[in-house]
């Protein structure tokens, strides 16, 4: 599943919507659609109501195959009866596509993680813009860390730089097992 708001236009079961994930666009078809009682919210967890359609803005679930890669933050459409397929891919990825300049590396630095796209898009502003002198960054990440991740950013203790051995997370779980590495 993923959370949604339906900012305009309306969303049926059996929809082909595409999502943007790191590895590309996703194509799946909507199989469910909930929303939460009446004053609750999406993050309460309570018995969610059935729609067959949903109208208008409001926030959603969104049931369907193939989302667990899906990036928080990033824009969901419809492919509709008239639509070319290839056009809302490219569309849906324009956002991931359009920061792959501020997403750039440097050899060395740190490791920052945040929860959405946007997220991490306001954290490298910072440290690179905002901060003076600016932080370079070596690894991003949305989602959470792993141990992987902090294996990853050890490296920076090897290329003898510890000040880097850093990992700046926003809004994001940690494993357990990157806990104790």
């Amino acid at each position: 599943t993923v959370d949604v708001i339906v900012v305009n236009g309306t969303l049926r079961e059996g929809d082909k919507i595409v999502l943007c994930s790191m590895e590309g666009p996703i194509v799946t078809e909507i199989r469910g659609l909930l929303t939460p009682p009446p004053s609750r919210e999406m993050r309460v967890k309570a018995d969610y109501i059935h729609h067959k359609s949903i109208d208008g803005a409001i926030g959603v679930k969104l049931i369907g195959q193939n989302m667990d890669k899906v990036l928080a933050g990033t824009p969901v459409m419809v492919v509709g009866p008239d639509d070319e397929e290839e056009d809302i891919k490219a569309e849906v990825m324009s956002d991931l596509l359009g920061l792959t300049d501020k997403l750039q590396c440097d050899k060395k630095g740190v490791m920052v993680h945040a929860s959405t796209l946007g997220a991490l898009e306001a954290l490298l502003q910072f440290l690179r813009v905002d901060t003076k002198p600016p932080i370079p960054v070596s690894h991003i990440g949305i989602g959470p860390i792993y141990k992987k991740d902090v294996n990853k950013i050890s490296i920076m203790l090897e290329k003898g730089v510890p000040e880097y051995a850093t990992i700046l997370a926003f809004d994001v779980p940690i494993d357990s097992q990157a806990r104790t590495a």
